[in-house]
C-alpha cells in the first residue's frame, strides 16, 4: 500500500517489470500516473514526470538489445516524504554517460536528447551505464 505520508525515514517502493518493448512504454507512464497520484503530486509535475520516464524507457527499448531480442525493463517507482523516485533498469548493452552531459557549449548527440529533456524537467537524473547494463535514476520532490 502506497500512503500519501509516510511516516519520516520510510518508503514505499512499486516494481514494474515488463518485456523492454515500446508498448510497455505505455504501461511505466500509466503506473507512474497512478503512484504519483497516491503520492499527491501536482498535475505539472506528473506531466514533467510522465516525459522523462517516457525518453528513459525508450531509450531502453531503442537502444539496450541493439540486436533485436529485446529483454527486460525493470521500473521502480519510490515514494518517501518528501520525493518520487523513479528507477529505469536494463540489461542491455549500455552506453557511456558522459556522452549524455551538457555543458556550456556542447550539447548531446541526438541519440542522448531524450536524457536531456529528462534532465531539464526533473530535480535529479542520475545515469549509470556499463557493458552490462543501465539504470536511470529521476527525482522530482513532492511540494507540500
Amino acid at each position: 500500500m502506497i500512503r500519501n505520508n509516510p511516516p519520516v525515514g520510510t518508503a514505499t517502493t512499486v516494481e514494474l517489470r515488463a518485456s523492454a518493448r515500446p508498448e510497455n512504454v505505455g504501461l511505466a507512464r500509466l503506473a507512474l500516473r497512478g503512484v504519483a497520484a497516491v503520492a499527491g503530486m501536482a498535475l505539472e509535475d506528473v506531466a514533467d514526470m510522465k516525459l522523462a520516464v517516457s525518453e528513459a524507457c525508450t531509450n531502453a527499448v531503442l537502444h539496450a538489445y541493439p540486436d533485436g531480442n529485446g529483454g527486460e525493463m525493470v521500473v521502480r517507482y519510490t515514494v518517501d516524504a518528501d520525493e518520487l523516485t523513479v528507477e529505469i533498469i536494463d540489461t542491455g548493452v549500455g552506453f557511456d554517460p558522459s556522452d549524455a552531459e551538457l555543458g556550456p557549449i556542447r550539447t548531446p548527440p541526438e541519440e542522448h536528447m531524450g536524457l536531456a529533456i529528462a534532465r531539464a524537467v526533473t530535480d535529479r537524473l542520475e545515469i549509470d551505464s556499463g557493458p552490462t547494463g543501465t539504470r536511470v535514476v529521476l527525482a522530482k520532490r513532492l511540494v507540500a
